[in-house]
């Protein structure tokens, strides 16, 4: 597995075992891409970047992951706090990587906005990680 997909992997894991997010409306809508129907609001991957950045005498890689949260109803209020419990989550997780170990974490930037729709508010979590193998 790719230090990228077993980061993925872990993060998505982590929230859908969180019990204030499985006790939030995103409880079982959080996806590694969302299916064209997914109820609002809904959670899933939006971009996942690796980047080798190994030394002479360290195999290291950075990744560049973004966490997209959706909602209709409520607005930017909605999706700030949704935003809030993911956050938490995150900060709170001792994430296990399927043979790698995760170095860093740290959430980069947020991004909120309502779309052209009027009607649909998203928040763009950007994480940068740092990993190394096992």
């Amino acid at each position: 597995m790719t230090a990228t997909l077993a980061l993925q992997t872990a993060i998505l894991d982590r929230l859908r075992a969180d019990p204030d997010l499985a006790a939030s409306p995103l409880a079982g809508r959080i996806f590694d891409a969302a299916p064209r129907d997914a109820a609002f609001p809904h959670l899933a991957v939006a971009e996942a970047i690796g980047r080798d950045r190994s030394g002479l005498d360290a195999r290291l890689d950075e990744h560049r992951l973004a966490l997209r949260v959706a909602s209709r109803k409520g607005g930017r209020r909605e999706v700030s706090i949704l935003v809030g419990h993911v956050e938490t989550a995150l900060e709170a997780a001792d994430l296990v990587l399927d043979g790698h170990r995760l170095v860093l974490l740290r959430r980069d930037a947020i991004e909120v906005r309502l779309m052209k729709d009027q009607v649909t508010a998203e928040a763009v979590l950007h994480y940068v990680a740092l990993t190394e193998p096992l």
